[in-house]
């Protein structure tokens, strides 16, 4: 699975690199989003930065280069939707040059152009949702998890919290 930037810090700063893993199998990342996430973290000290470098070195996690051609698509992304960042561009354009429907990614515009290209958008909350379906985390694990992620500023509307925690009552575990 393809990850941007906010998901990963997300998962990071919670120390739950492995649960990602996990769920999700491969991860891989783009070359912006390292930048953004390592590079820029570890100036500013950040523990998640820290956190995925080493889940980089232990191979949990790949960085993935853009093509050339992948690399205009992610330019061009930039000049046509000027509601997204650089490294939502290329997360955006190295799934599509690695042909994975699927990405996790959280900000609503960037959503909303993966969708345009016919991919598959998933966010941090179904990752959550996945794991309790495999029996890897329970509700109460769960209810802490998002507790943590409002407390690390992960922005969550009351209305997508009450979907979130109904379809988690609808899951049925193996």
């Amino acid at each position: 699975m393809i990850i941007n930037s906010s998901p990963l810090i997300i998962f990071g700063k919670l120390n739950k690199i492995e649960l990602l893993k996990e769920v999700l199998g491969n991860l891989d990342i783009s070359e912006a989003v390292y930048k953004e996430v390592v590079e820029k973290g570890k100036l500013k000290n950040s523990s998640e930065s820290f956190v995925i470098e080493e889940a980089i070195k232990n191979r949990i996690i790949e960085i993935k280069k853009l093509s050339k051609d992948y690399e205009k698509k992610a330019i061009s992304f930039l000049n046509f939707y000027k509601s997204i960042d650089y490294g939502e561009a290329e997360t955006i354009a190295l799934a599509l040059q690695e042909g994975n429907k699927e990405l996790l990614i959280d900000e609503k515009a960037a959503r909303k152009v993966a969708s345009l290209y016919n991919l598959k958008p998933r966010g941090s909350l179904r990752v959550l949702l996945l794991a309790f379906k495999k029996k890897l985390i329970n509700k109460e694990e769960i209810k802490k998890i998002v507790t943590e992620m409002t407390k690390e500023k992960f922005r969550l509307g009351a209305d997508v919290l009450s979907e979130f925690f109904s379809i988690l009552d609808k899951i049925k575990r193996d």
